[in-house]
């Protein structure tokens, strides 16, 4: 089992890399003062780079582990993951209903509370995390952060 699971592991990962690749090609380029520079599509490629040897390795560790190697369990690190994963994508659907600033407090501590820190110690440290990337990005960088359809301010 643990061998069929990091060969599909190491798939999905060349395939979500391939897929990022597609997508960015799709946006705009950047030029500044007629010189071509690196655009929105340059973080995501790098990254898809990257993923795709970590993709490599996991198919070519799966090829090499035993076929009764091992077992898969469920344990306290799975669940973590499972959590963080649908936390993301909980905060990423989330944000265009309530904005960047709400979305992040929320998914803040979610991931705090998970980690067991004091409910009032992750809400401070949450509205201040969002607090300092909203003044950082969104005054200071002129960054435009969602508002989301409830329209906050920040």
């Amino acid at each position: 089992m643990k061998k069929t699971l990091r060969i599909l592991l190491g798939a999905s990962i060349i395939l979500l890399a391939l897929a990022v690749t597609i997508v960015s090609s799709s946006f705009p380029g950047a030029v500044v003062a007629g010189r071509k520079i690196p655009g929105p599509a340059f973080f995501p490629v790098l990254l898809s780079i990257i993923l795709v040897p970590s993709g490599l390795y996991q198919i070519a560790a799966g090829i090499k582990t035993q076929a009764g190697e091992g077992g898969w369990s469920f344990g306290l690190g799975a669940a973590n993951g499972v959590i963080i994963v649908t936390a993301l994508v909980a905060y990423v659907l989330l944000m265009d209903v309530l904005g960047y600033a709400l979305s992040t407090v929320m998914f803040s501590m979610v991931l705090l509370l998970r980690l067991k820190v004091p409910f009032l110690k992750a809400a401070v440290i949450s509205l201040v995390i969002a607090g300092f990337i909203v003044a950082v990005f969104g005054r200071v960088f002129l960054i435009q952060l969602p508002a989301g359809q409830l329209g906050l301010p920040w």
